[in-house]
């Protein structure tokens, strides 16, 4: 009985004492070295546990794509946000924030293709190359952006959403050090919109051969296939990452307007955890929005998010005027806690910076630290500290016409690093692998080497950093059916 009682009071204890703290960040705000140290410090003094960093604006990129090219590929560019193109704000978040205790998310834009502006809109990559994604609406024409954040492809064409699911494996692939993958625009534009050619056809077949459905439905149906299946590809990659969304608050509107099925994705279990936008600045309407969404027993998967930006552009601090400040958001801080949600995410960063804001607000509902509920942060997919292996690792080196291919044969799940040394070390790599066998394109990492390797005999040094357990493995380059 008194075991019973403790489990009992530990696991009160822990649900207590953990709470998403979350705050969305542009990326704007993570262009440099120093924007990125002054964000993680804001947030680390601020009591909050959680990044929602936007490293995909417009099928572009604020990291590295060719860090996981060699499985999922991703042609889009560097950002034009980017003050230097060389520079890799993903990865140097991940350092920093997880030094000091901060889960990072890597918030992207998912079917929202482009900005609105024209001259940014000519030099984007999916208008340039894919511009036939773009979906048409109810009467049959091609979207305009006119009341739009920009152009959107269409969920109903297949090629879209592989191409879609290969820029979220890239990531995951490119970054298993992430905590997460936050899904934005996953939804249709509005109502009357998503009758791409395409799509269409494909409805009426299924009408013709599976069911008859209201276009609607083959709306929520597209957008719960790219849920799923970007759900169990990740967990495939990185069984530790998380996958959440920025979703409408309002349930009805997300289905009518957006196809936005949210509700479901979380009873089928396709999501972890989804991110209500709850911006509207009157608290009776906030309430109300809140007992719609605190649906029974998944509140713990449900995190409210909260308009944090001043709609005439000046501070949320105390005192300066505004009749929306953080004392507001305090006060909504507080009736979240009190419905038993997740927690809070800040929508967004530069909004509180502004006056002390933050500051303000931290002394208002986070005097405190609290402990991030969702793992451990940037120990999730770390080295065994299990027993030894069932068996030992292994690893061949083979060219099949112009490519260099390593494969290995992993005894146990996690992040591995492995060098690859003829006298010296010649290409190094670090990335989640699966149990059993696994492989490397060599070309990917390093062309210029491949291209001049010759055959003979090799060393793969194969370890993890929190394991006792490595491996040196002679390896000899050879070709199939020499």
């Amino acid at each position: 009985m008194k075991k019973s009682f403790f489990i009992l009071f530990t696991l009160l204890f822990l649900r207590i004492n953990a709470e998403i703290r979350s705050v969305w960040v542009l990326p704007w705000d993570i262009t440099t070295e120093k924007s990125i140290d002054e964000v993680i410090e804001t947030a680390v003094s601020c009591n909050q546990n959680e990044l929602l960093v936007e490293v995909r604006y417009r099928a572009d990129a604020l990291f590295d794509p060719a860090q996981g090219a060699y499985l999922y590929p991703n042609p889009e560019p560097k950002s034009y946000i980017l003050e230097d193109a060389a520079f890799d704000p993903l990865a140097y978040i991940l350092k920093k924030a997880h030094s000091k205790g901060l889960a990072v998310q890597a918030w992207v834009v998912v079917f929202n293709a482009t900005p609105t502006e024209q001259s940014y809109i000519q030099q984007n990559y999916i208008y340039n190359n894919h511009k036939d994604w773009i979906t048409y609406n109810i009467n049959g024409s091609q979207m305009n952006i006119d009341h739009q954040s920009g152009y959107f492809i269409d969920p109903g064409i297949p090629e879209v959403q592989e191409y879609l699911l290969n820029i979220l494996g890239n990531l995951a692939a490119g970054y298993p050090e992430l905590d997460g993958i936050h899904l934005d625009y996953i939804r249709y534009p509005e109502s009357d919109l998503g009758y791409h050619p395409v799509s269409l056809a494909r409805y009426n077949e299924y009408c013709q051969n599976k069911a008859e459905i209201t276009y609607n439905e083959w709306r929520i149906m597209q957008i719960n296939t790219f849920v799923e299946n970007a759900y169990y590809q990740l967990k495939e990659i990185n069984p530790a990452l998380q996958l959440t969304a920025a979703v409408f608050p309002d349930i009805a509107e997300a289905n009518v307007d957006y196809a936005q099925d949210w509700q479901s994705w979380l009873k089928k279990g396709i999501i972890d955890c989804v991110y209500p936008m709850a911006y509207d600045v009157q608290y009776a309407k906030f309430q109300k929005q809140l007992a719609q969404i605190k649906l029974p027993g998944i509140e713990e998967k449900i995190v409210i998010g909260l308009r944090a930006w001043n709609g005439n552009g000046n501070t949320l601090a105390v005192g300066k005027g505004n009749s929306y400040n953080v004392k507001e958001i305090a006060k909504k801080i507080a009736l979240v806690r009190n419905c038993g949600f997740a927690g809070v995410s800040l929508f967004n960063y530069s909004g509180l910076q502004k006056g002390n804001a933050f500051a303000q607000l931290a002394h208002l509902s986070f005097p405190e630290k609290k402990e991030y509920p969702l793992g451990k942060v940037a120990d999730k997919v770390t080295g065994i500290t299990s027993p030894e292996p069932n068996y030992a690792a292994e690893a061949k080196l083979i060219r099949i016409n112009n490519e260099i291919i390593m494969q290995l044969k992993i005894p146990q799940e996690g992040l591995w690093n492995w060098e690859l040394y003829k006298d010296t070390l010649l290409v190094s790599n670090q990335r989640f692998y699966q149990i059993g066998e696994n492989r490397e394109i060599l070309n990917i990492i390093n062309p210029q080497l491949c291209a001049n390797l010759e055959p003979g005999h090799y060393t793969v040094h194969l370890y993890q950093e929190k394991s006792s357990f490595q491996y040196l493995i002679p390896v000899e380059l050879f070709t199939p059916n020499e």
